[in-house]
């Protein structure tokens, strides 16, 4: 016979040292444990601390780094159990606990930082956030980097406020245990010369700015074993080519739009990546795509930002479909589809039918989809020339889906078993 019971959590302010017992823990959640009729729990006995070591720090896996470290006052046995967590997220949350800032208060986000790499014990990290509102020097950065590094970091993200513009340490861009890395900051990437992350997979940028060509293919060719990348609003000056040159490449992220396009302009973006699966490209075009070999691709979201769409009716989105030959899935968005087609007097032409249409396409998405004749065109040259075409959906924002369904039905289709799906998108 066994029952349920739940384990009474702790919360305090900080620095008042006042416990307050929380008992709101769903009855279903992991925090319950399931005690045979033998177990004594009695008023008064100390239960959670009698727990095996590896169980208590799982249930510390679940808190926060400032609440893991709070429950060092429950007993003398979690005194210095938190220095041993594996997963610190630190954020300095200042924005939203604090509207103006005050110098003392965020001196004690850094010491905290300080202390909390101080005290952990030799035990590995595994994963570091770092995400700081407010200016930090590069001599502490860099200091919280190495000190992750002596602990064999594997996953690390930092989100860096740009008003300092921290150097980051040489050392970081040959550190063999990372795994992943996440940089979010707003100003230029200074990359050393001498980079290899022998193991690291995932790679991903957030508003870096990129100096030249040679140290953006020099990062991205000393990432041997790399399986997803992502460039997030990421500005490229001074460069002509950004070349991705990855064989082990799984998963591509490219997102741009033009407010973030900072030396876009007239580059052209290279990709070799025979291994990569998953492609998305949410652009504002204002750089020329060129896919080389993808012959492993299977599913590829393609969008454009609105307006992106070049004027003269220069087909750039087929730059992209030109690449992606054995694609299975597509999900595009209602804007691209001004790139598939060229307006002239007798109405709309496209200059050749993408092979995947007819050798791999099975499933197409498209977002913001209404009834204007350029869309409806498009609806019409995909069905006929999509011949192995399993299903279409529409999210369209159409209040009349009976009638809309049944003109597309109406419609030839090359593929005899495609079912067409609309969903409703109410503005």
């Amino acid at each position: 016979m066994t029952f349920r019971f739940l384990i009474p959590l702790f919360r305090w302010q900080m620095g008042q040292g006042k416990r307050q017992r929380d008992d709101s823990v769903h009855p279903h959640s992991s925090a319950n444990i399931e005690l045979s009729d033998e177990t004594d729990v009695s008023d008064g006995n100390d239960i959670i601390s009698n727990l095996p070591g590896n169980v208590i720090h799982h249930i510390l896996s679940f808190l926060s780094t400032k609440d893991a470290i709070r429950t060092s006052i429950l007993s003398t046995k979690w005194e210095y159990l938190w220095t041993s967590i594996s997963d610190i997220d630190l954020n300095d949350n200042l924005n939203d606990t604090f509207p103006r800032t005050t110098k003392w208060e965020y001196r004690n986000f850094l010491d905290f930082v300080d202390r909390v790499f101080h005290f952990h014990d030799e035990s590995d990290i595994k994963s570091l956030t770092i995400d700081s509102s407010e200016p930090v020097n590069s001599s502490r950065v860099n200091s919280w980097i190495s000190a992750s590094m002596r602990h064999n970091i594997q996953e690390l993200t930092l989100s860096l406020s740009w008003k300092a513009q921290p150097v980051l340490p040489c050392h970081l861009f040959t550190c063999q245990s990372l795994v992943t890395l996440k940089l979010f900051m707003n100003w230029s990437l200074k990359v050393p010369s001498q980079i290899h992350f022998s193991n690291l997979k995932t790679l991903e940028l957030s508003y870096v700015t990129f100096s030249d060509d040679n140290s953006t293919q020099h990062l991205f060719s000393s990432c041997p074993v790399l399986q997803e990348l992502a460039l997030v609003h990421c500005g490229w000056k001074n460069l002509k080519t950004i070349m991705i040159c990855i064989p082990t490449l799984k998963r591509l992220t490219i997102e741009d739009e033009a407010i973030w396009a900072r030396g876009f302009l007239s580059s052209v973006t290279e990709i070799y990546a025979a291994n990569l699966i998953h492609l998305r490209c949410i652009s504002s075009l204002v750089v020329d795509f060129r896919l080389y070999d993808l012959s492993s691709l299977v599913d590829a979201s393609i969008g454009l930002c609105d307006g992106s769409w070049a004027e003269d009716g220069t087909p750039q989105v087929l730059g992209l479909l030109s690449g992606v030959v054995n694609v299975k899935k597509l999900s595009i968005t209602s804007d691209t589809l001004q790139g598939f087609y060229d307006r002239d007097e007798d109405g709309y032409t496209l200059g050749r039918v993408p092979s995947c249409f007819t050798s791999s396409l099975k499933t197409v998405g498209i977002a913001y989809f209404d009834e204007d004749d350029a869309k409806m065109w498009f609806l019409r040259f995909l069905l006929k020339n999509a011949t192995v075409l399993e299903r279409l959906m529409l999210r369209c924002y159409t209040r009349d889906q009976q009638k809309l369904s049944r003109q597309l039905n109406k419609l030839p289709k090359g593929s005899k078993s495609c079912v067409i799906e609309l969903l409703s998108l109410r503005s």
